[in-house]
């Protein structure tokens, strides 16, 4: 077991960048004509970015929650700290994903407000639990195999 590569670090790039990329939608879609197809494809590409960083991270979450006993005898508080902030990402873009669908799972074009906000709002979240991720993996080791062949 000790020589299986964690999936987590595998995983946890999708939903970051597409929670990233929600922001950067919803301004472009923001920035033109609201009737224009311009603005349509940027508010349906945020409400498909959205989704697949939600799902993404429930896969990135399940694999977090494996490799959690093994992370946590290095840097406990680290590690409770980094899912704390994600799992909270998560609720956010969940909940704003929910204001961006309409009848049929249709994007609401534009979304409300609070749905953009929640976008928001997950993505600054995530950029924290992510640099906290980040520290463990490149500050403390922690799932990196070592020259011995043993993995943190």
């Amino acid at each position: 077991m000790s020589r299986m590569h964690p999936l987590h670090p595998l995983l946890a790039h999708a939903p970051v960048a597409c929670w990233t990329l929600v922001p950067l939608s919803d301004l472009a879609a923001a920035c033109l004509h609201a009737a224009s197809w311009p603005a349509a494809f940027f508010w349906q590409a945020s409400a498909l970015l959205a989704g697949t960083g939600v799902a993404g991270a429930l896969l990135a979450a399940t694999a977090g929650t494996l490799d959690y006993a093994r992370a946590s005898e290095t840097a406990p508080r680290l590690v409770m700290t980094h899912a704390s902030l994600m799992a909270t990402a998560l609720v956010l873009a969940a909940a704003g994903l929910f204001g961006r669908l309409g009848a049929g799972y249709a994007p609401v074009l534009p979304p409300p407000a609070w749905a953009i906000g929640l976008g928001v709002l997950a993505f600054l979240v995530m950029a924290v639990g992510a640099g906290f991720g980040g520290e463990m993996v490149y500050g403390r080791g922690i799932g990196v195999r070592r020259s011995d062949g043993d993995q943190t």
